[in-house]
């Protein structure tokens, strides 16, 4: 289950690659290596934990859940 979460984090280090100090060619690097990871870990999770308990977390509504916990707040 960690590495099905891990890998929602790498694509969330994409959105911090601008507020690196990497010249050009090192943030092309660094989101090409987050990419990797993300997708390496997310389909290891699913060899890992079975099509079924992935197609579970896929029919969750996670919009109205989000809203929800925004509502609350």
């Amino acid at each position: 289950m960690a590495l099905f979460i891990l890998s929602f984090a790498f694509y969330g280090f994409l959105l911090l690659v601008p507020l690196t100090p990497f010249s050009a060619e090192g943030k092309i690097a660094f989101s090409a290596a987050m990419v990797v990871l993300a997708e390496g870990s997310f389909w290891l999770s699913v060899l890992i934990l079975g099509r079924e308990a992935i197609a579970k977390y896929r029919k969750v509504d996670w919009r109205s859940r989000l809203s929800g916990l925004l509502k609350r707040n």
